[in-house]
């Protein structure tokens, strides 16, 4: 299989320059073990955690690990050994250099108690997303948004043959193992994907006595894919409390299988209270779980347009987590029910964008007068849609096609 060049290598390299630790996480088979491997030079050890032998061996004799496997390395799925967080801070202590120990978890939960109470101050933590849209064509890209200088730039950078097909975009997702090898069959990959993750990190965290119960509520999840999330109605369907219903989604939130973005407001108080919306890491993975078996019912499906969203919010929240940056990235619903899609914070300015999948979007900018009270801070707007051309609608205003990100 090709390895294709991912965008966090370069915060990666810089990170290792100045920092004893890197800890690289994100959800399983998105390319971590791989992307180090092939950052690492012939002096790292590699070392892999998920081999029952040598788990046994960090776990029972933690204080002669490092004898055996000496800095510089590179330990794959170091939550499965926490014993050894205390005698890396002894080595990184005793050392005091940078890229001693590159580190890669998939179980975020169980991985950042152990950082803050052993590598405090020692350590970057950068996180990993399934390949971004700009990877899979091998282009550069920056934090979106940018100038629409910048958008026109990149729009007459782009080659007819290069856009690929939204609904095939959509259908595949971005999982390497997957996406980049074209004899995996797809029902298989996400099939084995779904059940090692129910035995493995979910199974090492919290004791599930009903499997298909939390099976069913990821299958939910994904039909509710960027709506607002309302844990006592998912609760409800799936036969469980809110308590339980917000325990499971914390379970995949911390194992980067979906994220939310919060509601947007002045009031950073109000931000909290209100209700976020869900989406997940993956749209292949969020079609499987939907039911979704082709390229062709993505087109017709009831979620269509909800996948449509869900795959241009998380291809722009890629562009910050490839940075190495936290997303500054919200939605918009005031009392009213106006309702504007994303909301992006970037250098004291705000930048709103609607979301639609036709290719010629009507009354799209309908609820922008929302924000009229911070006109002055709004740079430019724009709708994503399913068009061919950059264009503007007027002062201020674009659309822009959703493979520009």
């Amino acid at each position: 299989m090709h390895y294709y060049k991912r965008q966090l290598e370069a915060k990666i390299l810089k990170a290792n320059e100045g920092f004893p630790v890197v800890l690289l996480t994100g959800a399983r088979q998105v390319g971590k073990s791989t992307m180090l491997r092939h950052l690492s030079d012939s002096n790292r050890t590699y070392v892999s955690l998920d081999d029952p032998t040598i788990r046994l061996s960090a776990q029972s004799n933690p204080g002669t690990f490092f004898d055996i496997y000496q800095p510089p390395v590179l330990v794959d799925e170091i939550q499965y050994a926490p014993e050894l967080f205390p005698y890396i801070k002894i080595i990184v202590d005793q050392r005091n250099e940078a890229g001693l120990f590159w580190l890669t978890g998939s179980q975020i939960f169980q991985l950042m108690k152990n950082v803050q109470e052993s590598l405090a101050g020692r350590v970057a933590v950068l996180n990993l997303f399934p390949l971004a849209q700009s990877e899979l064509l091998q282009k550069d890209n920056e934090i979106f948004p940018q100038e629409s200088a910048s958008l026109i730039k990149r729009f007459n950078e782009f080659e007819k043959y290069e856009i690929p097909d939204i609904n095939v975009r959509i259908f595949e997702g971005g999982m390497p193992r997957f996406v980049l090898n074209a004899d995996v069959d797809r029902d298989l990959f996400f099939s084995s994907y779904l059940q090692t993750y129910i035995a493995r990190d979910v199974g090492d965290i919290t004791h599930i006595l009903d499997t298909n119960a939390f099976i069913n509520f990821i299958r939910l999840l994904a039909s509710r894919t960027a709506q607002e999330l309302n844990l006592n109605s998912l609760g409800v369907a799936i036969g469980i409390d809110a308590t339980t219903a917000r325990r499971w989604l914390d379970l995949l939130l911390l194992s980067g299988i979906a994220f939310i973005l919060p509601a947007w407001s002045r009031n950073l108080g109000k931000r909290l209270i209100k209700r976020p919306k869900i989406y997940f890491a993956d749209t292949g993975f969020c079609c499987y779980l939907s039911g979704i078996s082709s390229a062709n019912e993505v087109e017709t499906s009831i979620n269509a347009g909800a996948l449509f969203e869900n795959y241009i919010v998380s291809e722009i929240y890629k562009t910050w987590i490839n940075q190495g940056q936290g997303p500054s990235i919200y939605y918009y619903r005031d009392t009213n029910q106006k309702e504007i899609d994303l909301i992006i914070e970037k250098n004291q300015k705000v930048y709103p964008f609607e979301i639609k999948r036709n290719a010629n979007p009507k009354n799209a900018f309908r609820n922008m007068n929302a924000l009229d009270q911070i006109k002055s801070e709004i740079p430019f707007y724009g709708v994503f849609c399913n068009c061919e051309t950059v264009s503007p609608l007027g002062e201020d205003r674009w659309l822009i096609p959703w493979w520009l990100i």
